[in-house]
């Protein structure tokens, strides 16, 4: 355990005043505590509108405090989803130092209060307030525009990713049902088999299909990697499906959805593009772009994604940070003798930590020293 980061925020929290504050969509609820975690007075609550950042919050304020320094008061704010962030910003620019605390901490300071586990917006402002004190948070800090830009863009990549995986989910379970048999002449997850699925689906559909008419197009789609040998041996395995037999109606209901998921499918291909085009060009602007590229297996996609999580490469100092970062540093579990089985504490940033271990899989069998350092964690 590194206890000299705890001590060194808890030297800087000394004899300061902690606002403590559990965000919420409608209402933030705050509590003023002073070194000892004592209260100067009953938490209260201001709207998350113009108003209440500008006005309600500093009135209420005013009432307990002389005067409200930004040399001598902090402002803590839990974490949680995005209520956070316009809040961060405002208190950030009016030039207060704003403490960010994890959900993680204000969850396992509940208890120690009252012995309960009982969650109020009171209690939650209190508990982060209290965390702030004994050091368990991070510093609130704005990055540069393009440092921004780029991870904006690594998150709009992460979700439309996610929504690519479901949509081919929902092609390949709709063939399942009615013909299933045509994963076994053609992989469904290939650009032949979404083009013939615009036009047929049933297996009736495929056998009544114009061979010769078909060839011409899947062959200029898949550049000559399928044809009329492919189209005869989808009909063949046509003539016995074990796929349901559908009437008309909802023949048509089927084919409408299976065209809606390849419409979306093929959107979802193009954004994906044009967001990871802009991001490369943002990351090739970074130091780091070329030097992650040089490795044999790292491509510009994977260099472009790792710069954009990082945010601020040069605030790591050491590849232990960036492994704790991501939540891939290893959980212990020693007492005396025993040492138990260790276990990746998966406590940090799941995108960055997914993009390591896709590095990883790339590099480990052109880089001997990362396959190496690969083989030791696999034990």
């Amino acid at each position: 355990m590194n206890t000299k980061v705890i001590v060194e925020k808890r030297h800087f929290v000394h004899n300061k005043i902690i606002i403590g504050i559990d965000p919420a969509k409608h209402n933030h609820q705050a509590i003023v505590i002073n070194e000892l975690g004592i209260p100067y007075c009953k938490s209260f609550s201001f709207n998350n509108t113009f108003k209440g950042f500008n006005e309600e919050l500093w009135l209420k304020l005013a009432k307990v405090l002389k005067e409200i320094d930004p040399q001598k008061v902090v402002f803590a704010v839990e974490i949680s989803i995005n209520l956070w962030q316009k809040l961060c910003y405002f208190l950030n620019n009016k030039g207060f130092t704003v403490l960010m605390v994890s959900p993680l901490y204000t969850k396992h300071e509940r208890p120690k209060m009252d012995n309960t586990y009982s969650k109020t917006d009171p209690k939650d402002s209190l508990a982060v307030a209290n965390c702030a004190r004994q050091g368990y948070f991070n510093f609130y800090k704005e990055y540069s525009n393009a440092s921004d830009a780029m991870h904006r863009l690594s998150i709009t990549y992460d979700k439309l990713k996610k929504h690519m995986a479901q949509t081919k989910q929902r092609i390949r379970s709709q063939v399942e049902l009615i013909f299933p048999e045509l994963q076994s002449a053609v992989d469904i997850d290939t650009d032949t088999a979404r083009e013939l699925l615009r036009r047929y689906l049933a297996p009736t559909e495929f056998l009544n299909m114009n061979l010769y008419s078909e060839t011409i197009i899947i062959e200029k789609v898949s550049q000559k990697q399928h044809g009329l040998k492919t189209l005869k041996l989808i009909q063949d395995v046509a003539v016995n499906s074990i796929g349901i037999s559908v009437s008309d109606d909802l023949l048509f209901a089927e084919k409408l959805t299976m065209l809606t998921w390849l419409n979306q499918y093929q959107l979802l291909k193009e954004q994906m593009k044009l967001v990871l085009d802009n991001l490369i060009e943002l990351a090739e602007q970074s130091s780091l772009f070329p030097i992650l590229t040089s490795l044999k297996g790292i491509s510009g996609i994977t260099a472009s994604r790792f710069i954009a999580e990082l945010r601020d490469p040069m605030l790591f100092t050491n590849y232990k940070q960036i492994e704790t970062f991501a939540g891939i540093s290893l959980k212990l579990s020693q007492s005396g003798k025993f040492t138990g089985y260790r276990r990746i504490t998966h406590i940090g940033n799941h995108r960055l930590r997914a993009i390591i271990y896709t590095m990883t899989e790339e590099t480990k069998n052109h880089v001997p020293e990362i396959r190496i350092r690969y083989l030791k964690r696999q034990m």
